[in-house]
């Protein structure tokens, strides 16, 4: 058996908030702990979406988090009637002692399965080129979507996505 058969994948709850500070706390270590504030705030915002922040659990312990939560793309500020909105991805945390081992890619696939019944038409990320495309992540610049970094990145959620190309990713 491995950890994966066992791992239980839910929403946070109250209770989970101090372990996923620390998880996430844990996971970014060489950072400064942007990614906890950043949790932190996204989830005192209206862009949180409850069902959205993921935990992984292991053993009635806290051990990876994925928040994803509503956006909007920027730019072509001559046509306000334009759709922009769109989900974020990020940050995943895994406690370092389960990285490697699916953990993360267990809560991406969760999401994945949750958003697509939302009407949100993709879910963007700044991330690495070389891990989410299997995942079905592809570059922004395929949509027409800017900055074209290969860390810009989009998973589309319908299939026609040309009425936000010209648009960016936030931030």
């Amino acid at each position: 058996m491995t950890i994966l058969d066992a791992l239980l994948i839910r929403p946070e709850i109250p209770a989970d908030i101090a372990d996923i500070a620390e998880v996430t706390r844990r996971a970014f270590d060489r950072t400064k702990g942007e990614e906890v504030e950043m949790v932190a705030n996204c989830r005192a915002s209206a862009r949180f979406i409850p069902e959205l922040s993921l935990v992984a659990v292991l053993d009635d312990r806290v051990i990876g988090h994925v928040l994803t939560a509503r956006t909007d793309l920027h730019g072509d500020t001559d046509n306000s009637e334009r759709p922009r909105r769109a989900l974020l991805l990020g940050p995943i945390s895994v406690r370092p002692e389960f990285q490697r081992r699916g953990v993360g890619a267990t809560l991406i696939r969760r999401t994945l399965e949750i958003a697509a019944a939302r009407p949100e038409p993709m879910i963007v990320l700044w991330g690495r080129s070389e891990y989410y495309p299997r995942f079905g992540f592809r570059p922004a610049s395929d949509f027409g979507l800017l900055p074209y970094f290969k860390a810009a990145m989009v998973y589309p959620l319908q299939t026609d996505l040309s009425e936000y190309a010209g648009l960016s990713l936030p931030d």
